[in-house]
């Protein structure tokens, strides 16, 4: 009866796999917070009103706080947004936003060319 409910030498080490999975998901948020911050949030610079003559190495505590942020967005979205099952999922990419991502690289060419501000 008691063999049922535990898995005898393997009881302590079955969860290893789950934590794995989910150390490598939460680190890989991590890591794109933290591209994210220093491609589009000016990564380590801070502000003028910082002075570095600190013992702390302020703009490590600047790129954290900016690293933040973008995970704090992949948690809310994660945890409010509803999972879709994944024949959802390929509707929802082939019928909505396979025709949007055509659409827009059809129009802001047009609209560059229409404007007469193309790049150079």
């Amino acid at each position: 009866m008691e063999s049922e409910l535990v898995s005898g030498f393997m009881t302590e080490h079955s969860s290893v796999p789950f934590v794995f999975f989910f150390l490598g998901e939460y680190s890989s948020i991590v890591l794109f917070s933290c591209i994210t911050s220093i491609l589009f949030l000016g990564g380590y610079n801070m502000p003028e009103v910082f002075v570095n003559d600190s013992i702390f190495n302020l703009q490590s505590i600047f790129l954290g706080i900016k690293t933040c942020f973008p995970c704090f967005l992949f948690v809310l979205v994660r945890a409010t947004l509803p999972r879709l099952r994944y024949d959802q999922l390929i509707d929802l990419c082939w019928l909505n936003l396979l025709p949007v991502a055509v659409a827009l690289i059809i129009l802001v060419p047009s609209i560059l060319v229409a404007f007469d501000i193309v790049p150079y």
